[in-house]
């Protein structure tokens, strides 16, 4: 009953649209194919109902037809491009079909000049559903069908591409490696230019190979995608079968690439080629796509590998880097050919403890996957052992409230599995020692992140303290002996960056608000302060800006305040921060700033104490140690402040506009980094459009030497 209904519907459907004109064979809309792929859109919800077969069965259709000429002699493809859509190919109306079926459709063998009906139809309960459309394509059918008519190519030691047509080859249920499908499939041949193997770059795993040593002859290799095949003799012809399931002979990638590689002299550890190895890091190239492949074991499993051998002697008592370009590339070093193995791995390798004057084989290897690509080079380089390898024999070095560098050689350290800082690791470590002297800190400039530093007491002391990168280390005393361990990860053994600096900084003074350094401060004159401060005691503590706790350093002062006013500190740049007191037992400041600030409000003949503090990290750096101090806002003398000076726009990328309240002489800028930029005479404008985006400090100063400070940003 419903399905009566449904017709009905459909039929009621028809009556208010109308059926397509293409309705039936007699009335095939003509479509246009050629060697490209052309979609057509069909409308087939209003085309008549009926009970009829489709390709195997019968049910109730709905269907629309179309004919063609076939422009060329060979195959159709059909992009179906859904499972709802059939397609069935007639050499006539009322004729013999050529071939039925679902969605994408292959068929070979069509006649050029020939016209051909085409009937595509749905069951009636999918006729409204979209993708009422199909793409058509012609491939005009192929020269290189068969094996007698191979297309020649030319195979060189260099990677050559060909672009192929598959799409028109006749379709075959044969067999592929293994199975036997329908396949569509091409033929070449090419003399090998010489004694070797052969590398296919299948291109995608669409595409499948087979090698023959004739027509009907010996099958050499098969498979799909990339093939590496071994042992080809130059100057013999060989057969190329490529080949594609029918599904995919439409598809795209329809090129390959091939080269052959001459066989190789160092194929063996008895043919290993003799290399020289030094001191100086040298490179080889070599060519291993010519090896042969064999199913031996590598470092610790067994695949097909190809492999190639040197021989060196070892030119001093130490270790061995071996830098592999890529981790393609694996190496194995032996004391002899079939003798103790010593080392094996992918990548970048650095062995230890070999010997000078030893002969030594070294097997590179790849996986037959890998044989055709390329960084085909490694690098070698040998290191000496050092002679501070232990805390034994740990080196004397001079430290100095000076800053002083070190060289050193690390990469022919013995490798240990030991403790860094906080976990195990392979690591190559030497040694030095010193006689701190001054009582107060250290400063260690590592030069890079991959130098680590470990300071004791003693050999097999107390650790004082572990860091990699800079270190500040605090509370040393003056006189006592110290060992410093640098250590490095060994896959960071060879690299350069084989320095570090070292500086001892004496204890100051002036460490603690009790032991504040007393200075005096005037009206009408800027007072300087120069200060050291690499001496300091470490303090865990706040800085001015965040609520988080960070290691400073930090100096104290106290001043008398001569009148009542305020004061304004210039501290040049800013790494230097300033935090101030009324009372040295205060917990908190009552004004805190980085570089330059005023502090307003204070009081004739009061106490008041400053904490110069910097972080950690900025300890040792001797530049910028002083700030200024001056009087400003008093009774007494003519007033000059932020509050007078409005800098505008800022931002800015041109020009930047002075407007002050007051008069003033001289305009500075300078950068980040605290160089002086710009100094010119008082004038209202300051061009700035050729400097570099950034942040920049402008100084406007008054005659009486007092000075405001504004912070502009260039974009």
């Amino acid at each position: 009953m419903k399905k009566i209904y449904l017709i009905l519907c459909l039929a009621s459907l028809q009556m208010t649209f109308g059926q397509p004109a293409n309705d039936d064979c007699a009335n095939a809309e003509l479509i246009t194919i050629d060697t490209s792929l052309t979609s057509f859109s069909f409308e087939i919800v209003d085309a008549s109902v009926n009970n009829e077969l489709g390709c195997t069965t019968t049910a109730d259709y709905v269907d629309v037809w179309y004919e063609f000429t076939m422009p060329v002699n060979g195959n159709l493809y059909i992009n179906g491009v859904s499972s709802w859509n059939n397609f069935a190919l007639y050499d006539a109306c009322n004729g013999n079909m050529i071939q039925c079926g679902i969605n994408n459709q292959f068929i070979s063998g069509l006649t050029s000049g020939t016209n051909y009906k085409l009937r595509v139809f749905r069951t009636v309960s999918l006729a409204g559903n979209a993708f009422t459309s199909f793409g058509i394509q012609a491939f005009e059918e192929v020269n290189n069908d068969t094996c007698a008519t191979a297309e020649p190519i030319t195979v060189t030691a260099e990677a050559l591409s060909y672009d192929f047509n598959i799409g028109g080859a006749e379709v075959l249920n044969e067999v592929g490696c293994d199975s036997t499908a329908d396949y569509v499939d091409i033929w070449y041949e090419f003399t090998m230019p010489v004694n070797g193997n052969l590398h296919i770059n299948g291109v995608t795993s669409w595409n499948n190979f087979t090698l023959y040593d004739t027509c009907n002859g010996n099958r050499i290799q098969c498979g799909n995608n990339n093939q590496f095949i071994s042992g080809l003799t130059s100057g013999t012809n060989y057969k190329l079968r490529v080949f594609r399931t029918v599904s995919l002979a439409d598809n795209a990638f329809t090129s390959f690439g091939i080269q052959a590689f001459e066989e190789v002299n160092n194929d063996t550890c008895a043919t290993a080629e003799t290399i020289t190895v030094t001191t100086e890091a040298l490179s080889y190239d070599f060519n291993i796509g010519g090896a042969e492949v064999l199913n031996e074991v590598g470092c610790d499993s067994t695949a097909d590998y190809v492999d190639i051998w040197y021989e060196f002697t070892m030119p001093v008592n130490g270790n061995l880097y071996i830098d592999s370009v890529t981790s393609w590339n694996n190496f194995t070093l032996y004391d002899t050919c079939n003798g103790n193995r010593i080392q094996c791995g992918n990548n970048n390798q650095f062995i230890s403890g070999l010997t000078s004057g030893t002969n030594y084989k070294l097997r590179v290897f790849r996986t037959v996957s890998l044989a055709d690509n390329a960084f085909t080079s490694f690098g070698i380089q040998a290191f000496e052992e050092v002679n501070n390898d232990t805390c034994a024999t740990a080196e004397p070095i001079t430290v100095t409230a000076e800053a002083l560098s070190y060289d050193f050689n690390i990469g022919g350290a013995e490798v240990l599995n030991e403790v860094g800082c906080d976990s195990t690791a392979d690591y190559v470590d030497i040694w030095y020692e010193f006689t701190m002297p001054v009582t107060g800190n250290l400063y260690i400039n590592s030069i890079t992140s991959w130098n680590n530093f470990t300071l004791y007491d003693a050999c097999n002391g107390n650790r004082i303290q572990c860091g990699n990168n800079n270190q500040f280390i605090s509370g040393l005393t003056s006189g006592t002996n110290y060992k410093l361990r640098v250590f490095r990860t060994v896959s960071l053994a060879d690299n350069g960056f084989t320095s570090f600096g070292i500086q001892a900084f004496e204890e100051v003074n002036n460490d603690t608000c009790a032991t504040a350094e007393n200075f005096t401060v005037t009206e009408d004159s800027i007072t300087t302060i120069n200060f050291e401060i690499g001496g300091a005691t470490v303090n865990d503590g706040k800085g001015c800006t965040t609520g988080t706790n960070e290691d400073y350093v930090d100096i104290w002062y106290s001043f008398e305040m001569p009148v009542n006013g305020d004061i304004e500190i210039d501290g040049n740049i800013t790494w230097n921060n300033f935090a101030i007191f009324d009372n040295c037992m205060a917990n908190n400041s009552f004004a805190c700033f980085e570089e330059s600030g005023t502090v307003t409000n204070l009081s004739a003949n009061n106490t008041y104490w400053i904490r110069v503090f910097r972080t950690i990290d900025l300890a040792d750096n001797t530049a910028n140690t002083s700030f200024n101090i001056s009087i400003v806002n008093s009774l007494s003398t003519t007033t000059f402040t932020n509050a007078d000076v409005r800098v505008f726009p800022n931002p800015t990328n041109n020009i930047i506009n002075i407007h002050s309240s007051k008069s003033f002489d001289t305009l500075e800028l300078y950068n980040i980094q605290g160089k002086k930029i710009i100094s010119i005479k008082s004038q209202n404008k300051l061009s700035i459009g050729s400097l570099e985006s950034g942040i920049y400090i402008l100084k406007i100063k008054s005659q009486l030497n007092k000075q405001v400070v504004k912070r502009i940003v260039i974009n």
